[in-house]
Formats: structure tokens, C-alpha cells, sequence
């Protein structure tokens, strides 16, 4: 009987530099590649490697005694691909909230398809967009096709422009569709559950506590006052694609309205939204008070909770 092997070839690109840290630091924050290792002192050598966990390429970059000799013209570029207008819409409000400067791209194509940056050496980094077709028969996927949803990006721009409200049953992903509503439980797990099902890559589901208050969620702050109280911690879903926060529980949301709040956060499976979630921040608000030393028992503290969902849904 024969043997037969599996594998999957990693891709590096690897490049020599004068400025190690000026460097790592545009790869993070600006493009959103992850530091995931390095090394000093490697005969000479110092080096860093970026991109994103689990996947099957990334950036190697070193610097040494040796300058870099290389020159990068025009044509020379790293191509970021992401999957829908969203996250491309994201990526451009960052270029120009960091003040990075937009450049004409040389060939015909890049002027058409994307947005183009240098990166401190001068190589030109373009970002894009790869539509991602749905390739699974199961119901719940037919029944975004029925709809005439095309492609990934058409489902996250359609899913955050529905209407803020709870369905009538959180295990059932589908009846946001049909229901014609959700929220960010719902909305965000029914994303990532399709996404599982047409085996779309680098779709995960963040569960966050964030601290809830008039600035970030406007229409609750009498509800707040009445109780004595700054914020509330508050449970909230949403998605990291490629490494980018995205929120569409409705059509104003914005993840960077909440970036500065978030007390913590983990990943989660689209089946966690229900009992998990729930558990879980409860077992948050049940600490919080203890340590807060607060007046109030959990049930009061969950009820001023209830009653600021309540007033979200009137208002969304």
C-alpha cells in the first residue's frame, strides 16, 4: 500500500533594511500584520517576522552591519488582499486617520482596484479586494442565494443594514434573514456561521466587554445616572476579519467608537452566542460588583442592564 504525504508550502518574503522598528511598527499599525517572532544577534543579523497566526505565509525582515543595497521602482509592491467593501472602507478611514499619504499607482490596473502607500524603504503596498463566492449547498447558505446576495461582501453590507432587534430564537442563525433583523449576537454568528460552512479564512467571532456608557451607546445615559453609575460592563459581538474589527450590529456602528472601552475579550464559535455568552458576562457583572464594592445585588444590576437594551432596540 502506498503512502501518500500532505503538506502545505509556507510562502516567506524576506527583506533586508536599514530600520528594523520603523519597520515593524508600519507592518502593525498601519497595514495590521501581527509580530509573530523574531531573533537578535543571529551571526550578525537581527530580524522579526510579521503577518497573521495560522497562516501559511508571512514578512521576514533584517537589518545588520550591512546596509541594504536594493532600490524599489515603481512596479515594485506587497498586495494586501481583503474580502469585502467593509473592511477596504476601514482600511482607508485608517490611512487617513494616521495621516498616511495615498499614491498614484504606475500600472493602469492598481489605479482602478485599489489603494496604494509606501512603505518607509519606498516599496509600495497596495490593498485590494478578492470577492468571495459562496460555495456551500447547505440551507442556511441557499437561503442567502435566494435572497440574490452574490458574493461575502454583499451578505456583511446586507446583514448591517438590518434593524436592531432580538429574534424570537437565538440558536435559529436564519431568522435574522428572514426576521429581518438582530443583533449583534445574532448578526455577528450568523457571519461567522456562514463563513464556516464556505470554509472563508481569517472570519472570527470576538466576544468583548466594554465599558457601556452615553458616549459609546447614546440613549442610555438617564438609565445610568438614575442607577449611580459611570458605565455598565456590557457583552458585545463582533468580528475580527483579517485582523480587523468589524462591527455591524447597525448601520452607525463603528468599532473604533468602542476600541478605547473594551475591558477584555476572546474568541468564540457562532454556537456560543446563546447560554455561553450569557453565562459569561454575568460571571463578569458578578465579579464587577464584588470588586467595586457596589450597593446593589445582581439582579438590580442585570434589570439596569435589561432596561438599557430595551431603550437601544426603540431607538435602532
Amino acid at each position: 500500500m502506498a503512502c501518500v504525504f500532505s503538506y502545505q508550502m509556507i510562502f516567506r518574503y524576506a527583506r533586508h533594511t536599514r530600520d528594523l522598528n520603523r519597520l515593524e511598527k508600519f507592518y502593525t499599525q498601519v497595514v495590521g500584520l501581527e509580530n509573530l517572532g523574531g531573533f537578535q544577534n543571529h551571526d550578525d543579523y537581527d530580524g522579526v517576522f510579521l503577518g497573521l497566526p495560522n497562516m501559511n505565509w508571512h514578512i521576514e525582515f533584517t537589518t545588520s552591519s550591512q546596509a541594504p543595497m536594493s532600490q524599489f521602482d515603481e512596479d515594485d509592491a506587497l498586495v494586501f488582499y481583503v474580502n469585502s467593501d467593509i473592511e477596504f472602507a476601514a482600511i482607508k478611514a485608517k490611512l487617513k486617520a494616521k495621516k498616511v499619504p495615498l499614491e498614484t499607482p504606475k500600472n493602469p490596473y492598481w489605479q482602478h482596484h485599489g489603494v496604494m502607500i509606501s512603505d518607509p524603504d519606498g516599496c509600495k503596498v497596495i490593498f485590494t479586494i478578492r470577492h468571495l463566492t459562496f460555495q456551500s449547498e447547505d440551507a442556511l447558505t441557499h437561503l442567502i442565494t435566494q435572497k440574490s446576495i452574490e458574493n461575502w461582501s454583499n451578505l456583511v453590507e446586507f446583514v448591517q443594514q438590518l434593524p436592531y432587534g432580538r429574534n424570537a430564537n437565538r440558536h435559529d442563525f436564519s431568522l435574522v434573514l428572514t426576521e429581518n433583523k438582530g443583533t449583534c449576537s445574532s448578526k455577528h454568528a450568523l457571519l461567522k456561521k456562514v463563513a464556516d460552512l464556505n470554509k472563508f479564512d481569517d472570519v472570527k467571532l470576538i466576544l468583548g466587554i466594554y465599558k457601556m456608557n452615553e458616549l459609546n451607546t447614546p440613549g442610555i445615559g438617564s438609565t445610568l445616572k438614575d442607577a449611580g453609575l459611570d458605565y455598565l460592563p456590557e457583552a458585545h459581538c463582533y468580528l475580527k476579519l483579517n485582523n480587523q474589527r468589524i462591527d455591524v450590529t447597525s448601520r452607525q456602528s463603528n468599532f473604533d467608537n468602542l476600541a478605547s472601552y473594551i475591558l477584555e475579550e476572546r474568541e468564540i464559535g457562532a454556537d456560543q452566542v446563546d447560554t455561553f455568552k450569557v453565562e459569561y458576562h454575568q460571571q463578569f457583572l458578578r465579579k464587577w460588583l464584588a470588586e467595586n464594592k457596589l450597593l446593589m445585588s445582581f439582579d438590580e444590576l442585570w434589570s439596569i442592564r435589561e432596561k438599557c437594551i430595551r431603550q437601544l432596540e426603540e431607538i435602532k
